[in-house]
Formats: structure tokens, sequence, C-alpha cells
């Protein structure tokens, strides 16, 4: 109950920047919502944030790239 995490949304890199970021950002604070709801993790231990398309960690180039570069990243604080 003592752990704060940040939680950090990404795209791959169809669709343009500003869109990608916002994505990235409304994804972030869809898991901290369901990690609220589903599992009563007080949002007080969350924070998000939104990278868009801007650290790929794989190609964008193919199908599975780009499934890949949509994620989540949970960073303990």
């Amino acid at each position: 109950p003592t752990v704060k995490i940040k939680i950090v949304g990404h795209t791959d890199s169809d669709g343009a920047d500003a869109v990608n970021l916002d994505l990235s950002k409304r994804r972030a604070i869809a898991v901290k919502n369901a990690l609220n709801k589903d599992f009563s993790i007080d949002n007080s231990r969350m924070e998000t944030d939104g990278k868009g398309e801007s650290e790929p960690i794989s190609t964008n180039n193919t199908a599975e790239g780009k499934a890949k570069n949509r994620r989540v990243e949970f960073i303990k604080l």
C-alpha cells in the first residue's frame, strides 16, 4: 500500500504526433482508472504520463512491431 507508480502510455507511429501524444496520455489514464476501480488501488498512489510515439521499443514498419509499441509501462517511484 505504500508503493507509488507512474503509468506511462505509448503508441505506434501511425497518425499525427499530437494525436498520438493525446492517445498515449488517455491510455495511461484508462489503466489508472481500471486499477482504481477493479483493484481498489488509491489514485493518490498513481500518476500518469504519455510519450506518444517518441519512445518505440520495436520497429514501426511491421504490424508486430507496431503492436509492441502500443503499450503501457509501470515505473516504481
